[in-house]
C-alpha cells in the first residue's frame, strides 16, 4: 500500500477475548466443583474408614466404662476378624466370667451368712436345751423314784404316770433342738434300716391320714448302718409329716432303701459327699414340689412355707442336723408340680445286727461300794444323782463346782474311786477339773455328764470321748450302768488289762 522505500505500514486486527474469558470462567467453576466434590468424597471416605476401625474400639471403651459401673449387659460389637474384634470378643468372655464369679461370690457370702445365723441359733438352742435337760433330769428322776414306791393309790400312780409322759415329750422336743444344732450326744448302734422303717410303717399311716397312700420298698439284703435308732425314727417321722403337708388333697409317699456305691463322679454331683459304700434311705412324695429358691432355704431353722401358726420350721432343720451328726449326707430333688425326693446316705457298716447285739449283751448291773464324788452346779440334779448312787450301794460325796471339788478331794483322806462331773459349770468346767486332777491326783478318774456334747473325738488332746459321757436326762439304771463301766475300765487299767473304754 505504500511505495517502496517508504515506511512499512502494519495492520493489526483485534479480536474480542470475551468468549475465551467466559470459557476459562466456566472451566474454573468446573475445576472448583470437582475439587470440592473430591474433598467431600475424600472426607466421606476418610469418615467411613475411620468409623470402620474406630467405632468398634469406641464401643469397646464404652463397654469398659460400663463394666466399671457394674453394668455387665452393655452391648458389644465384635463382628469381623480384625484385631479389635478379637480383643472385644476376649473382653466379652472375660466379662461373662467375671459376672459368673461375682454371682458365685454373692451366693457364697449368702451361704456364709446363713451358716453363721444357723450356728448362732444352734448355739442358743443348745444352751436352752442344756438348761432344760437339767430340769427334765430332776423331773424324770424324781417321778421314777415315786413310781417305784409300793402301796400308792391309783390316783397317785396316775398323776406320776402323767408327769412321766409329759417329761418324755419334753425330752423329745429338746432332742430335736439339740439335733438340729448338732450338739446332741447320740447313742449309735448297728441297726437295720428296714427294721426301723417297718416298725415306723405301722404308725405312719395313722399319722399322715387315710387320704395319703404309704408304701415301703426295702432292699432284700440291706447293709447295716451305725446310727441312733431313735433319731433315725425322728428323721423318718419329720420327712413323712413334711410330705403330708405338701399333699393337702392326697397323694403318695414312697420310702425306699438301697445299697449304693458312690464313685468320685457320682459323689461329686452331691457335694460334699465322699466316695464309698452307703445305705440310701429315700422318701418321695407326689406333692406340689419346690422351686430352686425354696430349696436353698429348706434346712434353715424356723424357715417354713406354711401359714403363720401352722409350722415351726424346725422339722427339716432337725433332719439335717441328725443326718450330719450321724456322718451321713442328705440330698433333695424337687420341682414345682413334680413332687419331692429326700435322699439320705448313711455310711454302710461291716457288722451285722446279730454281732452287735452279741457284743452289747450284758448281765444285770451289780451294786457297788466305791466312793463317788458328784460335781454338779444344779442342786436338784446333784441331789438326784446322789440318791441314785446311794441306792446302788455307793458312798457319795457332793461338790457344787470344780473349785469346791478340788478342795474336798484335798481334805478327804480316804480313796475316791471316781468323779462324776458336769461338763458346763461356773468357775471351772468339767474338762478343766479333769486336767487339774490328772496332774494332782492321777489315780482319780472322771466321768462326765451333760445335756449335749460340744467336742471333737478326733482331737487327741481332748479328755472327752463318747464312752466317757453320760447323757442327761439320765435314769437310775443308765447312771449306775455308766458308773460300773467307768469303774471296770479303771480296774482293768490298774490290773494291766486292756480297757474297753477310755475314761479320764
Amino acid at each position: 500500500m505504500s511505495p517502496e522505500g517508504d515506511l512499512p505500514v502494519t495492520l493489526s486486527v483485534l479480536k474480542s477475548f470475551d468468549k475465551a474469558t467466559a470459557f476459562l470462567s466456566r472451566l474454573n467453576r468446573i475445576l472448583l466443583g470437582l475439587g470440592l466434590l473430591s474433598v467431600f468424597a475424600g472426607g466421606v471416605l476418610v469418615f467411613f474408614i475411620s468409623d470402620t476401625f474406630t467405632r468398634p474400639l469406641s464401643n469397646l471403651v464404652a463397654g469398659v466404662h460400663a463394666l466399671e459401673e457394674g453394668n455387665f449387659s452393655y452391648p458389644l460389637e465384635h463382628s469381623g476378624g480384625d484385631e479389635v474384634a478379637e480383643v472385644t470378643g476376649a473382653f466379652d468372655r472375660m466379662r461373662n466370667t467375671l459376672q459368673a464369679t461375682q454371682n458365685e461370690q454373692r451366693q457364697l457370702e449368702e451361704r456364709l451368712r446363713q451358716a453363721h445365723k444357723m450356728e448362732a441359733v444352734g448355739r442358743l438352742a443348745g444352751g436352752v436345751a442344756h438348761d432344760f435337760n437339767n430340769l427334765l433330769t430332776i423331773i424324770r428322776g424324781n417321778s421314777d423314784i415315786l413310781s417305784d414306791r409300793t402301796g400308792i393309790d391309783k390316783l397317785f400312780a396316775r398323776c406320776v404316770e402323767q408327769i412321766q409322759k409329759a417329761s418324755n415329750r419334753a425330752v423329745s422336743m429338746t432332742r430335736q433342738l439339740l439335733a438340729f444344732s448338732r450338739m446332741q450326744v447320740l447313742q449309735p448302734r448297728v441297726i437295720d434300716l428296714n427294721t426301723v422303717v417297718s416298725e415306723m410303717g405301722k404308725m405312719l399311716p395313722r399319722l399322715i391320714g387315710e387320704h395319703i397312700d404309704f408304701s415301703f420298698q426295702p432292699e432284700s439284703k440291706l447293709a447295716t448302718v451305725l446310727a441312733d435308732p431313735g433319731q433315725i425314727e425322728q428323721v423318718l417321722l419329720n420327712l413323712a409329716v413334711n410330705a403330708r403337708d405338701a399333699m393337702p388333697h392326697g397323694g403318695k409317699i414312697t420310702v425306699q432303701t438301697l445299697n449304693v456305691t458312690m464313685n468320685e463322679v457320682q459323689a461329686g454331683k452331691r457335694p460334699p459327699m465322699a466316695p464309698g459304700d452307703y445305705v440310701l434311705l429315700s422318701v418321695a412324695d407326689t406333692g406340689h414340689g419346690m422351686d430352686e429358691k425354696t430349696k436353698v432355704h429348706i434346712f434353715e431353722p424356723f424357715f417354713t412355707t406354711k401359714e403363720v401358726g401352722k409350722g415351726t420350721g424346725l422339722g427339716l432343720a432337725t433332719v439335717y442336723g441328725i443326718v450330719k451328726q450321724s456322718g451321713g449326707f442328705i440330698w433333695v430333688e424337687s420341682a414345682p408340680g413334680h413332687g419331692t425326693v429326700f435322699e439320705i446316705y448313711l455310711p454302710a457298716s461291716s457288722k451285722t445286727v446279730a454281732e452287735a447285739e452279741a457284743e452289747s449283751r450284758s448281765v444285770s448291773i451289780p451294786r457297788g461300794s466305791e466312793t463317788i464324788l458328784v460335781v454338779e452346779d444344779e442342786a436338784g440334779v446333784r441331789e438326784l444323782a446322789c440318791t441314785f448312787l446311794k441306792a446302788g450301794g455307793y458312798s457319795v460325796l457332793e461338790a457344787k463346782d470344780g473349785v469346791h471339788a478340788l478342795e474336798l478331794i484335798s481334805a478327804h483322806s480316804a480313796a475316791i474311786h471316781l468323779v462324776l462331773a458336769d461338763l458346763i459349770m461356773p468357775r471351772m468346767t468339767g474338762t478343766d477339773l479333769a486336767s487339774q486332777l490328772k496332774s494332782l491326783h492321777p489315780g482319780i478318774r472322771v466321768l462326765f455328764m451333760t445335756g449335749y456334747a460340744d467336742f471333737s473325738e478326733n482331737n487327741a488332746e481332748s479328755p472327752i470321748t463318747q464312752d466317757s459321757v453320760l447323757q442327761k436326762p439320765f435314769s437310775s439304771s443308765s447312771l449306775l450302768e455308766k458308773i460300773r463301766e467307768a469303774l471296770a475300765a479303771n480296774s482293768c487299767e490298774h490290773a494291766g488289762e486292756p480297757k474297753g473304754a477310755r475314761f479320764v
